[in-house]
């Protein structure tokens, strides 16, 4: 049997089959731990297992251990995409201005 990652929860794991609660789970992460969608993705690959993520991806479970390890950077629009699939969430860029006083940084 693989190694498991410390933050890997058979109960967790079994939510993750839920697609919504999945959904979810990646948008918070992002939005209450303030993390990237790259860092995002990894803490929620290894809550949901990567044998799971593996599956619904496509992916070898070597190739999601290795990003998941950052041994291996995927690009954006890889990234992108396994979100699309695997969440089934739209990806977009966006740009913001800062706001300092009345004047665009």
């Amino acid at each position: 049997m693989a190694n498991r990652y410390k933050s890997y929860d058979k109960v967790l794991a079994q939510k993750f089959k839920n697609s919504k609660y999945a959904c979810l789970y990646l948008m918070n992460i992002i939005k209450k731990e303030k993390l990237s969608l790259e860092d995002a993705l990894r803490e929620t690959i290894k809550a949901m297992g990567l044998k799971s993520f593996s599956n619904k991806s496509g992916l070898s479970i070597q190739a999601v251990s290795d990003f998941v390890a950052k041994r291996k950077k995927w690009s954006m629009n890889k990234i992108s995409n396994h979100i699309e699939n695997v969440f089934k969430l739209k990806v977009k860029l966006s740009l913001e201005l800062q706001k300092t006083g009345g004047r665009v940084a």
